[in-house]
C-alpha cells in the first residue's frame, strides 16, 4: 500500500490509521480507519479542540440538581411516614388480636390494669395490661418472668425493663427506660430508695368518656382485686375479678374503641414527667379519656402532636400522625380517626353500651 506525503500513517495491530490532512482549511484533521488495501473505513474520534463546560453551565446543572432534590425529598419523607404509619397500624392490629385471645381465654376483655385508681408514692402497681397481654403476643419468656402475684417493684428486672416491639409506635423517638419511676425491693424485703424505670408504651387502653374505677364506660377499665393477702415477701394479690364481658358491648365491636395512640406532651416524651412505664401505678399511662365526661364536661378530643398547651394532654389520646390517630376497635379492626372528629362522635367510639349512634368510616 503506498500513501503519499500528505497522509500520516500509524501501524497499530496489522491496521493502519490515515490523518488526512486538509490543506488550506482552519479545521482539524480528521482520522480514519484503513484497511490492508487501502479503503477507507468508518471515521475514528478526535477529541481535538472539544470545548468544556463553562462555569455558567456548571451553575445551571447545580441548579437543577438542587431543585430536583428539594421536589424529591419531601416525597422521600412521606413514603417514609405511610412506613412508619403502617408499622404503627401493624401494633395495634397484634394488640387487638392479643386482646381478641385473652377474651377467648378468660371470657372478659383485657383490663387497664388490676387495682384501684390510687396512686401512691411508691407507683408500685398490680399486673397492667401490658403485662397481661404478653402470652398473647409471643412474649411468653417475659410473661414467665412476671408473678402476677406481686407488686412491679417486686418482679425481675428483666420483666419490665426488656422492649416490647409492638407497644412502641416507631414514628415517635426510639424507646428508652422511664425515669425514676417505681421503687423495688431491696435484699431486707424492704422498699428500696432505687427508683428505676420500666418500658414505655405509646398506646392505652380506652377507659370511656371519664375514668370512674369500675363504673368507667369504656372498654378497657380496672379489674378489682378480691383478696390481697401479706406474706414474708411482701403483698401479694390473690384474686383479682375482671369487669367487661364481650356481650356487654351493646354498642357493636366495631363501633367501640378498644386501644388507641395516646398523647403525650413534647417535653414529657420518652420516661419524662408524665410519660411513665407502662407497668406504673401512673393510672393515665395504661388508659386514656376520649369525649365529653358525662361526669364534669371536661372534654377531650384527638390532639396534635404539639400539645404542651393543651389541657388534659396527660390524659386524651393523639398520635405523632400528622392529622390522624390510630385506634384499634374491639373486634379487632384498625381504623384512623381524623384529629378534627366532633368530640360527640367521639363519646360514642369510647362508651361500650351508650346506645348512641355513630358511623366510623
Amino acid at each position: 500500500m503506498i500513501l503519499s506525503d500528505r497522509t500520516r500513517v500509524d501501524l497499530r495491530a496489522g491496521r493502519c490509521i490515515a490523518r488526512r490532512a486538509n490543506a488550506g482549511h482552519g479545521t482539524p484533521p480528521r482520522a480514519f480507519m484503513l484497511d490492508a488495501d487501502g479503503s477507507r473505513r468508518l471515521p475514528i474520534r478526535d477529541d481535538v479542540g472539544r470545548a468544556a463546560f463553562t462555569l455558567v453551565e456548571l451553575l445551571v446543572v447545580i441548579a437543577i440538581i438542587a431543585v430536583l432534590i428539594g421536589l424529591l425529598l419531601p416525597a422521600v419523607q412521606a413514603a417514609r411516614e405511610a412506613a412508619r404509619r403502617s408499622s404503627c397500624t401493624n401494633n395495634l392490629k397484634q394488640i387487638g388480636l392479643a386482646a381478641l385471645n385473652f377474651e377467648t381465654a378468660r371470657r372478659a376483655l383485657v383490663p387497664a390494669f388490676v387495682g384501684d385508681n390510687s396512686e401512691n408514692d411508691t407507683r408500685n402497681s398490680w399486673a397492667t395490661w401490658a403485662a397481661l397481654l404478653m402470652p398473647y403476643l409471643e412474649q411468653n419468656q417475659l410473661s414467665d418472668l412476671w408473678d402476677q402475684e406481686r407488686l412491679v417493684g417486686w418482679q425481675q428486672p428483666t420483666a419490665y425493663q426488656t422492649p416490647i416491639a409492638a407497644y412502641v409506635c416507631p414514628s415517635r423517638p426510639a424507646q428508652v427506660l422511664s425515669r425514676n419511676d417505681f421503687q423495688v425491693i431491696n435484699g431486707s424485703g424492704a422498699l428500696s430508695t432505687n427508683r428505676p424505670g420500666g418500658v414505655l408504651s405509646d398506646y392505652a387502653g380506652c377507659i370511656g368518656p371519664h375514668a370512674q374505677f369500675v363504673n368507667s364506660r369504656g372498654a378497657v377499665i380496672p379489674a378489682l382485686p378480691v383478696s390481697v393477702t401479706s406474706d414474708g415477701i411482701g403483698p401479694r394479690l390473690a384474686d383479682y375479678r375482671l369487669q367487661v364481658v364481650l356481650k356487654e358491648v351493646f354498642d357493636g365491636t366495631s363501633k367501640t374503641v378498644l386501644f388507641g395512640e395516646k398523647s403525650i406532651r413534647p417535653d414529657s416524651l420518652r420516661g419524662k414527667g408524665e410519660d411513665r412505664s407502662v407497668f406504673s401505678q401512673v393510672r393515665n399511662t395504661h388508659r386514656r379519656m376520649l369525649g365529653v365526661s358525662d361526669v364534669n364536661g371536661d372534654r377531650r378530643p384527638l390532639l396534635p402532636p404539639d400539645n404542651d398547651a393543651i389541657p388534659f394532654a396527660n390524659s386524651s389520646f393523639g398520635g405523632p400522625h400528622e392529622g390522624t390517630c390510630l385506634f384499634v376497635f374491639v373486634d379487632g379492626s384498625v381504623r384512623p380517626l381524623g384529629v378534627n372528629t366532633t368530640v360527640d362522635v367521639l363519646t360514642a367510639l369510647a362508651t361500650r353500651s351508650g346506645s348512641e349512634a355513630v358511623t366510623v368510616e
